[in-house]
């Protein structure tokens, strides 16, 4: 937890690019283009904090204020980056947290996000990791790779248009049979809308086309279980916290866009956390998958930068307050009210990156694009 002796605040933003040295691509595979990993992580961000674009109760943080409050850092023994929230304070104008934004944007590629932890499955909270587009919301596209409110305990990777792009549902039963072959499809997640037009008729506002985790997940390949045929997604919140994490890994092309997710431990995080050169074709099958011809890939989504945050309440959070059963668990009449009298509920909100690197093809490597010069804070 941030609050140990291990935890040492560390903020240095360079003047600088941020040499990433890799060969040159061949224009076949992929090839690691940016390490935002670690020390290389807050030169390559930015930190929003102007008002919640989806109205949450919350205060984003500037980087001095956030370093001052300790709600970001470097953790040296694991050498990776923490990013959290206020736990300790009742301030009537919403709680302090942060929302750090790429400042290099990307087109099409291979993103590797290997994550330790995430804000727990706590009422009130919203944490999300996601891409956002340039061009003025949602003409320029959203994919919410990591995302969900309250005390959900599984993830749905989504994604956010304007009119015209509709996907497809290849989860559908193998020819001549009446079940679904989770090996045979090409996601395993359960496609629950189809539309990513946040306007679009016949479903709720602003949810977009989603894709939602499964119970279970198959085996990974080349493991060597044999006692279950399945393995628990813990692809969310608390649970995902209690498995040591995994790497939420994106896949973005010209005509689909992919996210796979691998717990913790298994072959294939071994395998995505330490490669140079990734093999999506050799995944296996994605969590989910969007594709399709009713969608221009192409024109939706461009210019994509990365975002992390941690809001309250608000447009998701705060809908789902009383439907979704927290009213009803926490006794507070809102969302709002609950995450104001209640910092320590908050405690576990927080954020480990072990690594974060993107990488593409045809591309020479290039250097991370970083901030201007802010100087340096160190605080222990």
């Amino acid at each position: 937890m941030y609050g140990s002796s291990s935890f040492t605040t560390m903020l240095a933003i360079a003047s600088s690019l941020v040499s990433v040295a890799t060969a040159a691509s061949t224009g076949v595979g992929y090839t690691l283009t940016d390490d935002l990993s670690y020390t290389n992580f807050f030169s390559a961000f930015e930190f929003f904090d102007g008002p919640d674009p989806t109205k949450g109760f919350v205060q984003y943080q500037d980087a001095q204020s956030a370093v001052d409050q300790k709600l970001v850092g470097l953790l040296q023994d694991t050498k990776s980056v923490f990013m959290g929230v206020d736990y300790t304070t009742k301030d009537p104008k919403g709680r302090a947290s942060v929302r750090l934004e790429s400042t290099k944007t990307w087109n099409h590629g291979v993103l590797i996000a290997d994550i330790g932890h995430m804000p727990a499955s706590t009422c009130g909270s919203w944490p999300a990791f996601w891409l956002l587009g340039q061009q003025a919301w949602p003409v320029g596209g959203e994919i919410d790779i990591l995302e969900g409110v309250n005390d959900y305990d599984s993830n749905a990777v989504t994604l956010h248009t304007s009119q015209g792009c509709v996907v497809d549902n290849s989860t559908a039963p193998a020819p001549n049979t009446a079940t679904i072959s989770r090996a045979s499809t090409s996601f395993t997640g359960f496609l629950n809308t189809d539309n990513c037009d946040v306007a679009a008729p016949n479903q709720p506002k602003n949810v977009g086309c989603s894709i939602h985790a499964p119970d279970s997940l198959p085996p990974t390949s080349g493991s060597s279980s044999s006692s279950s045929s399945t393995l628990p997604p813990a692809s969310y919140g608390t649970r995902f916290n209690a498995a040591q994490g995994g790497i939420y890994a994106l896949e973005w092309t010209a005509q689909s866009i992919s996210v796979f997710f691998f717990p913790h431990g298994s072959p294939l995080y071994r395998l995505a956390a330490n490669t140079s050169s990734p093999d999506p074709s050799a995944w296996g099958a994605p969590l989910a998958h969007f594709s399709g011809a009713a969608c221009d890939f192409e024109q939706r989504f461009a210019d994509m930068r990365i975002i992390f945050d941690t809001t309250f309440c608000g447009e998701w959070a705060g809908k789902e307050w009383v439907e979704g059963g927290c009213m009803a668990k926490t006794g507070a009449s809102t969302c709002e009210a609950y995450v104001r009298q209640n910092p320590r509920v908050f405690r576990d909100s927080w954020w480990e990156i072990r690594g974060l690197k993107w990488f593409q093809k045809g591309v020479k490597s290039v250097g991370v694009a970083a901030g201007k010069p802010k100087g340096r804070w160190d605080r222990r």
